[in-house]
């Protein structure tokens, strides 16, 4: 599906072609994925979902150039599959989060999209595989080990599974400079990899305290990175989607930035930079996230800022300098505590952190965005024309059927007030009738193509 607007300011005007003179000239198309990527399907719910779950393909995207037949194509990625928000589970006591998974053999996936004659269409996909050639899952890392979300892995019929050592949550993808395979990174570990652009099959491996700075291990759960970008001289920059958890009470912290981390794959080094969020736009720093990011120099940078805040749902292209920003390795605040501990953008300024400078391009929902999330963000050679996409969540959604009413006598819809103990759902202590199904939403990718009114380097 395609629709074409001119977008002068706010005000969205429907047309047959592009007005001259126009702040901003915006192409809309919805993401066409064929039935034969189809994620197959066989659970509690298949009855209602026959065709099983349309594959969710736009976490992360780079361009990649112009085809012979005219085509504009691009590598896009989709993250780590059919999941769901499930009751807690009552585990030696204790009550552990968890994830459906009614797909729980699902392999993230990445594939080729075209742009042509009004319509944007996957042409591949290829599953990702660990070092030897083995299909990985989306489903969490063991508990302990590095990148472990503490989520507990359940069937739609809340039936345990068993963890993914080589799990990954993928967000990102981008483009070698060198030798045309890929990078990729996950919010899970985090984790940045390098990765066969032929066979999906990953080549090395980036974690916390192995290859990665430590801190981020400290993001928060199922926030880790969610950009990825790759400089004309092969540096890869990643971008850790929301403000780090340093000390178990995010939801305080008053720090205005999230952690940008530069890899230079041919020595290993890294380096950190602060990018400052728009602290004032949201209730709580925890808020904001990081969609995805988009290298056009070794400096410069877009990059997709969002979140709920205040005044509801934003989604905002920044362009961004990390060239003058401090390099956070190693830094602490004057008490000798991680950064996210400062009181505010004035404390890191005391102490001579310089932030990554950011100047607004365009704020998407202003044009009309209606997805909560715009999740892959490219450049193409013109210098002007940004491509932005959103995934579909697998077509599906979770809608509660006979909610229990809590003291107030309100329903409570949201399934992670349950609890499942001993295989029964319970609430505040007591078995209950409630359930939680799995329905088609009908929900495709959003796709935007948006000319700016001038390039980019004379923002």
């Amino acid at each position: 599906m395609f629709k074409k607007f001119i977008a002068t300011g706010a005000i969205l005007a429907l047309s047959a072609g592009f007005a001259c003179g126009a702040d901003v000239e915006i192409e809309k198309y919805e993401i066409d994925t064929p039935l034969k990527y189809n994620v197959s399907y066989n659970g509690k719910y298949a009855d209602s979902l026959p065709e099983g779950f349309p594959i969710g393909i736009g976490s992360g995207m780079t361009y990649i150039g112009m085809a012979k037949d005219g085509a504009r194509m691009f590598y896009a990625i989709g993250d780590r599959g059919p999941n769901a928000d499930s009751p807690k589970v009552l585990i030696n006591g204790k009550k552990n989060p968890s994830k459906v998974f009614p797909a729980p053999n699902f392999t993230p996936t990445y594939g080729a999209l075209a742009l042509k004659d009004g319509k944007i269409t996957l042409l591949s996909a290829i599953e990702i595989k660990d070092f030897k050639g083995r299909k990985i899952s989306g489903r969490p890392l063991p508990p302990g080990t590095v990148g472990s979300t503490g989520e507990v892995p359940l069937s739609d019929s809340y039936e345990i599974l068993s963890y993914d050592k080589e799990g990954m949550d993928t967000e990102g993808i981008a483009i070698d400079r060198k030798d045309g395979n890929l990078w990729i990174c996950d919010e899970y570990g985090p984790f940045i990899a390098k990765m066969d652009a032929n066979t999906g099959r990953i080549l090395k491996k980036y974690s916390p305290g192995d290859g990665l700075p430590t801190i981020i291990g400290k993001r928060q759960l199922n926030r880790g990175m969610e950009g990825v970008a790759v400089t004309p001289s092969n540096l890869v920059l990643g971008a850790v989607q929301s403000i780090c958890d340093v000390d178990g009470n995010v939801s305080a912290s008053k720090a205005p930035f999230t952690r940008l981390v530069l890899l230079d794959p041919e020595t290993g080094k890294t380096k950190m930079f602060a990018y400052p969020i728009d602290v004032d736009a949201y209730k709580k720093c925890k808020d904001a996230k990081i969609g995805d990011l988009h290298a056009i120099s070794d400096t410069e940078f877009l990059i997709v800022e969002q979140g709920k805040g205040k005044d509801g749902l934003r989604n905002i292209i920044y362009l961004i300098d990390i060239g003058e920003a401090t390099d956070l390795s190693g830094k602490k605040t004057a008490g000798g505590n991680e950064l996210e501990m400062v009181s505010g953008s004035d404390e890191l300024e005391n102490i001579g952190i310089k932030m990554v400078t950011k100047t607004e391009i365009i704020s998407l929902r202003e044009h009309g965005w209606k997805p909560s999330k715009a999740e892959g963000l490219a450049l193409l050679p013109d210098m002007r024309t940004i491509a932005v996409c959103s995934d579909n969540d697998f077509g599906f959604g979770s809608v509660t059927v006979n909610p229990v009413e809590d003291k107030n006598g309100k329903d409570v819809k949201k399934a992670t007030k349950y609890v499942i103990d001993d295989g029964k759902l319970t609430y505040d202590g007591s078995e209950v009738q409630t359930s939680f199904e799995l329905q088609a939403t009908g929900e495709k990718g959003g796709f935007w193509m948006i000319k700016l009114p001038k390039t980019i380097d004379q923002y």
